[in-house]
């Protein structure tokens, strides 16, 4: 795999709030918004690459490893059931929580040295 492709896997839940969707990055309890489901996911994962870009130049990447409440894992490991039963048994799944495993891009991590020394 090339550096320009390297990707790494987070769970998201992505759940409606009112007409509003939520996606939630389980593992860094980082959210994104948005009146769809993709627009949430895309807000999600700039601040991801915001947070990890940021956290990149300081030198201090462990620091967004930041689990979100229990709660929210309780509802993925729900969604993510509820979506496989709905695959095999080949019934719909709930259309009001989703649980996704969404790969994020570490370009960001690529540019580290670069920030290092500019900040030199």
């Amino acid at each position: 795999m090339s550096e320009e492709t390297k990707a790494f896997e987070i769970s998201v839940i992505l759940f409606r709030e009112g007409t509003t969707w939520t996606a939630l990055a389980l593992e860094m309890d980082i959210r994104g918004y948005g009146p769809t489901r993709e627009s949430a996911v895309d807000d999600a994962l700039a601040m991801i690459v915001a947070q990890v870009s940021f956290a990149s130049q300081m030198g201090h990447v462990e620091s967004i490893w930041k689990p979100a409440e229990e709660k929210y894992w309780r509802m993925w490991e729900k969604a993510r059931r509820n979506q496989f039963v709905a695959e095999v048994s080949g019934s719909e799944a709930p259309t009001d929580e989703f649980a996704d495993l969404v790969p994020i891009p570490l370009l960001a991590l690529k540019h580290r040295d670069a920030w290092t020394t500019a900040r030199a």
